[in-house]
């Protein structure tokens, strides 16, 4: 089921998002011991707004597919790569309304 939610509601997920987003620990180029942290960080942060906020996520064909306030996106680069296409798709669907 898709929870439409309003365009200020909206905005303030994108916002939230992208600032939990902002504080993910750096991957630091070829330091492979960087790798790890980062990617537990974006997965407790997919995790918190499944039980925070009702996202639902699955992974359909080896990828992930994140559905948030009525707003869907798919990646096949994990849990950061479904975050950041989320977040687009979110902006997208703020400016269709805006359009119509």
């Amino acid at each position: 089921m898709k929870k439409r939610v309003s365009d200020d509601e909206l905005l303030t997920l994108i916002h939230l998002v992208k600032r939990k987003q902002r504080l993910l620990p750096a991957i630091k180029g070829d330091d492979y011991s960087t790798h790890a942290p980062f990617h537990t960080a974006c997965a407790d942060l997919v995790a918190s707004l499944v039980r925070d906020h009702g996202a639902r996520l699955s992974h359909p064909l080896g990828g992930h597919r994140l559905s948030l306030a009525g707003v869907s996106s798919t990646s096949t680069g994990g849990e950061n790569g479904v975050i950041n296409n989320w977040i687009t798709a979110a902006y997208r669907e703020l400016d269709r309304r805006h359009a119509s």
